[in-house]
Formats: C-alpha cells, sequence, structure tokens
C-alpha cells in the first residue's frame, strides 16, 4: 500500500510537470497525463517485484503480454488526451506568395499549377513549412476534378512523432486567392502507437502455453462428459 501511495504522488507530480511544456493549463489533459503515469509506474513496479522472484526468461508470455498491452494504454491515453487539448484546426484565405502562422508554424503557399492524373485533372499547391525561420517541410496538397464529375481533395501531411501537419486545399475565391485549411494535430501519432502495442500484447499473451493447457484440458473434460 506504501509503494503505491509513493507511485500516485509521483504520477501527479510527473502530470504536473509535464503541463509545463504545455501551450496551456488544461485540467483535463493533466488529468489524462497522470493516469498515463500511473499506469506504467504501477506496471513498472509489478515488474520490479515479479523480477526478485523470477528470472526473466521464467516470467509467463501472459504477465509480458499483459504489460505491453497496458502500457499501449497510457500511449492511446496520452495521444487522446494531448490531441484532443491541443489540436488546431484554421480555414484561411492564401494568395500565391502569401503565409500564414499556426501554432508555431508558418505556412506558405509557394505555388498553384494544374496537374493530370490518370483519371483526374487537379490543382497543386506547393506548401512550404517554416519552424523559427527554418524550412522543415514541403507539401502539395491537390484539388482533384475526377473525370466522373466528382471531386476530391487530397492532403498533403507532415506526419511526426509528436505532431501531424495537414494541408488541405479548398475552393478559388473570388478575390483571385485560394481557400486553404490548415491543421496541427500534436501527439496523434500515439493513439496509433498504442493500438499497436495493445494488440502485439494480446500476441504475446496467446503464446502463452498456460492457456493452451488449460484448452487441452477443457477439451477433455468435455469429451468425457459427452
Amino acid at each position: 500500500l506504501y509503494q503505491l501511495q509513493l507511485i500516485l504522488i509521483a504520477s501527479i507530480g510527473l502530470g504536473f510537470a509535464a503541463m509545463f511544456f504545455a501551450p496551456e493549463f488544461k485540467a483535463m489533459t493533466t488529468l489524462g497525463l497522470i493516469l498515463a503515469f500511473w499506469i506504467v509506474l504501477t506496471h513498472l513496479y509489478l515488474l520490479k517485484t515479479r523480477l526478485k522472484n523470477q528470472r526473466a526468461s521464467k516470467i509467463p508470455a501472459g504477465f509480458w503480454g499483459m504489460l505491453v498491452s497496458h502500457m499501449g494504454i497510457s500511449v492511446f491515453i496520452v495521444g487522446v488526451s494531448l490531441t484532443s487539448s491541443y489540436s488546431v484546426e484554421k480555414d484561411v484565405s492564401l494568395s500565391v506568395g502569401g503565409t500564414y502562422h499556426l501554432a508555431g508554424y508558418d505556412f506558405k503557399l509557394d505555388q498553384l499549377k494544374n496537374v493530370d492524373g490518370a483519371n483526374y485533372t487537379a490543382t497543386q499547391g506547393e506548401v512550404s513549412i517554416y519552424k523559427d525561420g527554418q524550412l522543415i517541410s514541403q507539401l502539395s496538397p491537390q484539388k482533384r476534378q475526377y473525370k466522373s464529375g466528382m471531386p476530391m481533395t487530397e492532403a498533403g501531411i507532415d506526419a511526426g512523432i509528436t505532431r501531424d501537419l495537414f494541408v488541405a486545399l479548398g475552393e478559388p475565391l473570388p478575390n483571385g486567392d485560394w481557400a486553404v485549411r490548415l491543421y496541427h494535430k500534436p501527439f496523434i501519432r500515439w493513439i496509433w502507437f498504442g493500438c499497436l502495442f495493445m494488440a502485439l500484447g494480446g500476441l504475446i499473451a496467446i503464446t502463452d502455453k498456460r492457456y493452451r493447457f488449460l484448452a487441452r484440458k477443457s477439451q477433455k473434460q468435455l469429451a468425457q462428459i459427452s
């Protein structure tokens, strides 16, 4: 009980400390981070306790699967908490050469050009993204018109571990500008990473020999009854 109390205090401290790096304090985000730290620290303590009594090679696969899956839950919680709280989406009007500042990034529409695809024609924008004056990415979003008559938007995406940046072309405006939609989604990839860890944990767990033994035992009991 004393160890769990220390883990709870450490989780609360780490949750609040992490908010110093956030754009602004949000109570629900802090609660999500505290929960994520609680899961991680609790399972690290559980692993430490287990290793005192068993060699790592002797610990059953079911335990490792549970550990990986629960770590995945904590990663998922971080992703959901930060993405839902700090994502920014903005519809803006840009002319060629125009720039818009969003979430610490500068999005510049360098040029527009017409391109032909296999079954569509498109207007393609060339967008440069800068952070602190340094070029970090160049995206090519498209506004497509398929031969079937269906319009489609193909967004440009700059993916990263801590954030994704999206740029999507809208429609041309009467003044010659283009409607452009910009997104900044922090830690959205962590949602998918969390799901992958949970799935991996499940795969590890089903390799546990104990489960196959129990399944065979159940089959024998059913055979005897029938």
